[in-house]
């Protein structure tokens, strides 16, 4: 169904701009039309058909024209979780066929020794080892074989493969052989998806290097598939311009980059989702922000200081899978609305990570879901009422008996304690997941949590905000207008964006000028073909970074902004930002008589605006008196008497004090006793939580 908007026929002869975020449990829609209006629609995504869910959520559009559609898919993430991906061959230098399987002899438990870890994405008998080699410098050692090539190729075909990495030892500095094995493989099989780790990501560290092109090949077919579904659906709406897909680094790509270079479309959704909380945080003032964004499978916490998002270099799609894309710095863990409480032969209770999803759903959606849920306890602590959903959600309705059912046969007597206690442990436990994952953005990493505010949103994230933020003492807690559909909004906030690297190998002290400007006239030139291929802006423009660690580290750096290009680095100026943020992340640094700086790599961030789409205002509401009912609060210990709030119903300045339950369309906000709320001019909900020290 729709929010605020008109829909059906009422919508014909208008333009919107369309966003369109797939998660694990809702796919969600947001249009904003060129008269201001915003439509909005949320439906049940469909695992086995993600574009079932699409197609649902744009027949909410009516007759509405699309004139800019942007997209966040989880099809990369699940289909490596779930290896489901294509079958895939890698070719690489012999004597290395085992990086991938040697890894970086981590383990996720150091003390389990039963433990195994998963299989590489490809499998081992499908690695093959071609002669030559190029040494540190890029020097050719010995020439590619390609008769060996050919005929690892001639093999990989006859086993059915259906795409085929190339990742040679030392490619990055020198991409000659793989781009001689590209050329060689186009000629044998051209049906094939192949790619090349000097195309994907031409950087140091040959097993992320490795396994982000295993990766990319592993994701090019049902990617290319998928995009190609997408586009056959939005044809059938009447759409023909560019798909704009997001990712990984909280930018827009197109479907044709996408399908290049698949593997950045990883953690898409997630990503989008730190952008709309940015844009949130600066429609109310605020530059120091945590975003949480909990929906129906999983919660995304993520840190924004001064206004802008953290980065990675590195990020894991699964345990021993990385991908050394930037990417926002952000932790996912099994805490949503669908995440399933259980107690182990110990008799302890545990909070997911497993999720009842979609379908069936939680118990109290009565789609045959029966293990309790988070929703389920918010349900029997009477945090969301079934009756809320009347009206709202013609596809859902919750089931109070249900859901006090789940708990009180799975839960309840396992702990000898009543049903309402159960369900007050199983959010406990969730929140516990919560605030463990926000420490870990914040406090190991030299932030302070009491120094920021909390964005908070997806379906579940207002229902457990407020006790997050008074848990770590965190002064306020920001309420979207829409919170459901925060990833989707976000989508329409973001600019084209591509990240390109190249090595450069230089010590501070001694920084040779010719070797950065040959990496940044070999970046330029990228750059220029870029801008080339995606005519749909002339706006772009270059941000300059560079990549520093100590020298002699084997692995990790810190990624600086250049304020003034390349010149900056032969400043102290960039030394001792670099001393400061290392001092920040890691608690010490090195002196110079100690150990030099080393630049690793050189980075353009080539940024191209195609026009931000502007969000309006939430509408001011018509005055309804809250209905009095009862919910659980912790800070009571119990259930008492409780104000329960229409938000549409709410203008900006309008003010809600606790206990109060603020429920929507979309979302519910639960306001402890103590709390006030106040609404913000654009519609946006404050609570203050009290004192942060």
């Amino acid at each position: 169904m729709s929010g605020n908007g008109r829909e059906g026929p009422g919508n014909a002869d208008r333009v919107v701009a369309v966003a369109v975020d797939i998660g694990g449990t809702f796919t969600d829609l947001v249009a904003v039309g060129d008269d201001g209006e915003i439509i909005l629609a949320k439906q049940p995504s469909v695992p086995a058909n993600f574009l079932q869910g699409v197609d649902e959520a744009l027949g909410d559009l009516g007759a509405a024209a699309i004139v800019d559609f942007r997209h966040g898919t989880t099809v990369g993430t699940n289909a490596i979780i779930q290896r489901k991906g294509a079958r895939i061959g890698l070719i690489t230098t012999r004597g290395f066929r085992d990086i991938l399987h040697a890894a970086r002899a981590s383990r996720m438990d150091l003390y389990d020794s039963i433990w195994d870890p998963p299989p590489p994405l490809v499998a081992r008998r499908d690695i093959l080892t071609v002669t030559e080699r190029l040494d540190y410098l890029g020097r050719t050692v010995t020439p590619l074989d390609a008769g060996e090539v050919r005929e690892a190729i001639g093999v990989l075909r006859d086993r059915g493969v259906e795409a085929v990495a190339v990742c040679f030892l030392n490619s990055f500095v020198n991409p000659a052989h793989e781009l001689q094995a590209l050329e060689i493989i186009a000629g044998e099989a051209p049906e094939m998806f192949a790619c090349a780790s000097s195309k994907v990501v031409p950087e140091i560290r040959e097993f992320e290097r490795m396994s982000t092109t295993v990766v990319n090949a592993y994701l090019g077919p049902p990617m290319a598939t998928y995009l190609q579904g997408l586009d056959d659906l939005l044809a059938s709406h009447d759409y023909e311009g560019d798909v704009l897909i997001t990712h990984s680094g909280g930018g827009l790509m197109t479907s044709r980059a996408a399908t290049r270079i698949p593997a950045r479309v990883c953690q898409s959704g997630p990503a989008a989702g730190v952008m709309g909380g940015l844009a949130v945080a600066k429609r109310v003032g605020f530059d120091n922000v945590i975003t949480l964004d909990m929906g129906g499978t999983s919660a995304d916490i993520s840190v924004i200081v001064d206004g802008a998002p953290m980065f990675r270099s590195e990020w894991h799609a699964q345990f021993n899978v990385p991908i050394i894309f930037p990417a926002i710095d952000l932790v996912t863990i099994g805490a949503g609305g669908g995440t399933i409480a259980w107690v182990d032969p110990s008799g302890t209770p545990h909070s997911g990570p497993q999720s009842a999803g979609a379908d069936p759903g939680p118990a109290c959606y009565e789609r045959g879901g029966t293990e309790p849920t988070n929703t389920d306890a918010n349900v029997v602590l009477g945090r969301l009422r079934p009756q809320a959903f009347t009206g709202r959600r013609s596809d859902i309705t919750l089931g109070a008996a249900a859901a006090h059912e789940a708990i009180e046969r799975r839960i309840a007597p396992v702990l000898d304690c009543s049903v309402t206690d159960a369900a007050a442990g199983i959010i406990r436990l969730s929140n516990a997941s919560m605030l463990n994952a926000v420490r870990l953005m914040t406090v190991e990493r030299g932030y302070d949590p009491r120094d920021f505010s909390l964005v908070a949103f997806g379906g579940a994230g207002p229902l457990h905000a407020a006790d997050l933020a008074r848990e770590l003492r965190i002064p306020t807690v920001v309420i979207p207008t829409y919170p459901g559909l925060v990833s989707a909004m976000g989508a329409l906030q973001v600019m084209l964006r591509h990240d390109l690297v190249r090595p450069v190998f230089q010590l501070h002290s001694s920084v040779s000028r010719s070797v950065l400007e040959a990496a940044r006239a070999e970046l330029l030139a990228e750059i220029d073909e870029l801008r080339a291929s995606e005519t749909m802006t002339t706006d772009w423009k270059v941000n300059w970074r560079a990549d520093m660690r100590y020298y002699g580290q084997i692995s990790g750096y810190l990624t600086l902004d250049l304020p003034h290009g390349i010149d900056y680095l032969f400043g102290r100026d960039s030394l001792e930002r670099f001393q400061l943020e290392h001092q920040r992340e890691f608690g010490y640094v090195l002196t110079e008589d100690v150990t030099d700086v080393e630049i690793v790599n050189l980075r353009a961030v080539l940024v191209g605006d195609v026009d931000p789409v502007s969000l309006p205002a939430r509408p001011a509401g018509t005055p309804s008196p809250p209905e009095s009912g009862e919910a659980y609060f912790f800070e009571s210990g119990g259930v008492v008497p409780t104000a329960f709030v229409q938000r549409e119903g709410l203008s900006p300045g309008d003010v809600v004090a606790g206990p109060a339950i603020i429920e929507e369309w979309d979302s519910t906000t639960v306001v402890p006793p103590g709390v006030v709320a106040r609404v913000a001019p654009h519609g946006e909900l404050v609570m203050e939580i009290g004192e942060s020290r």
